[in-house]
């Protein structure tokens, strides 16, 4: 099935959306094996998630708020130039800094700052999206969007393992720098969007507003659900965090292969995701959500057990593939069940739960590492996915059933 023209507006956004992908996971990959190698301590990549989530979690319904009030390419560029200004920091406190015992602590409150900040991106970029694309296109256009980033979550991390081995990570990280520069030209391509919400500013409306939307989150079981379910997979299913130490210290392949290993889920997600744009999903799509789901999770018990990295390879190949499906399903599901007055309070309310899931999932699995041992976390994180897909198949028969073939005709 041939894919559809894409407007002009979704090109300069998906441009934004990839640039901004390789230069953040760029940084998260250099800065998670730099960490690692400085201190040789899972835990410590677990509170370089830790550091990111806790503002994420703190901002992200005021956040909603913020953006809603605020014209909308402003807000990204706020965003995108503070993620500029902030990994610059860091690569001038990894080079003027190399044997200070205050390094560690200052580049974690660079990410606090970088966490609390891009609190303000999820809600912008639903918001522009949802402007972009009518409804009965949104399926189609969410998986190209998703796509862009799974690209980004590709190129990145492989263009990071290989200029940790040329140049090391010093030199890498002032490179993301020099990429982010690019993504704070691409904003400017973005057409204005004003704001919808006419209410005058004050401390009473703003928190009867952030409350409508998490009454809404709250009151549509078939969206609470989707959410819930993906934040526990998400949660406990953070061997991503860990793939550091199986790089050093299980498959034994160093930076290169590191690199490969970070790429591995994002490219298995692009390649799903090409699918799911030529051929959305409409029909059993509940059901579909939870079978992919149950599928990352089996094979993240076949990743921790495996010590061949080609098998390793495969098994975050197919975790990543899989997961694409549940991350479309739910972020078309949000688009097209929130009116669009609520658009950026309601993706505030999902950044909460899923986006900062990411890296609270990430201390989990540090944390876990540390006192349980790398394979034995990992294998407690797939065993705890396997479990949540289970309980919600006995218990969300709105989730089970729901299909996107219902909205067509709305």
């Amino acid at each position: 099935m041939k894919l559809p023209n894409l407007p002009i507006q979704f090109k300069f956004l998906i441009l934004f959306r990839f640039i901004t992908t390789v230069g953040m996971q760029m940084k998260m990959t250099i800065l998670g094996y730099f960490l690692f190698k400085l201190t040789k301590e899972p835990l410590t990549l677990g509170y370089l998630g830790l550091y990111e989530a806790i503002p994420r979690i703190l901002m992200s319904l005021p956040a909603g708020y913020i953006v809603e009030r605020m014209e909308k390419r402003k807000a990204l560029m706020i965003v995108v130039f503070t993620y500029f200004l902030s990994t610059l920091s860091i690569a001038l406190s990894m080079y003027f800094l190399q044997n200070s015992p205050y390094l560690i602590p200052i580049i974690f409150v660079i990410i606090l700052i970088m966490g609390l900040v891009g609190s303000l991106g999820p809600s912008a970029s639903v918001s522009i999206f949802s402007h972009i694309i009518s409804k009965e296109d949104t399926p189609r256009f969410a998986a190209i969007n998703s796509n862009v980033w799974q690209i980004g979550a590709i190129v990145g991390p492989i263009i990071g393992g290989y200029l940790i081995h040329i140049f090391g990570e010093t030199i890498s990280m002032f490179s993301v720098a020099a990429i982010l520069s690019i993504s704070i030209l691409s904003v400017l391509f973005i057409e204005k969007i004003p704001s919808l919400n006419t209410l005058p500013f004050n401390f009473k409306n703003s928190i009867i507003q952030i409350r409508e939307g998490l009454d809404f989150v709250f009151n549509n079981k078939i969206l609470l659900w989707a959410i819930s379910l993906d934040l526990f997979a998400v949660l406990f299913g953070g061997a991503v965090a860990l793939l550091p130490v199986f790089a050093e210290e299980i498959l034994q392949v160093g930076s290169q292969g590191y690199g490969w290993l970070k790429a591995a889920m994002p490219i298995g997600s692009a390649i799903s995701m090409i699918l799911l744009a030529a051929r959305p999903l409409q029909k059993n799509t509940g059901k579909w959500l939870l079978f992919s789901i149950a599928m990352f999770g089996v094979f993240t018990l076949v990743f921790a057990i495996s010590k061949n990295i080609y098998l390793s390879l495969a098994m975050l190949f197919l975790m990543g593939a899989f997961d694409a499906v549940s991350v479309i399903i739910r972020s078309t599901l949000l688009i097209l069940e929130t009116p669009a007055e609520m658009k950026a309070r309601v993706a505030s309310v999902n950044q909460m739960f899923i986006s900062s899931s990411n890296e609270i999932g990430a201390f989990e699995s540090g944390f876990a590492a540390q006192y349980m041992g790398t394979v034995r976390s990992v294998i407690f994180g797939g065993s705890m996915t396997l479990f949540f897909v289970i309980l919600a198949f006995k218990k969300a028969k709105a989730l089970v059933n729901f299909e996107f073939i219902n909205y067509k005709n709305d």
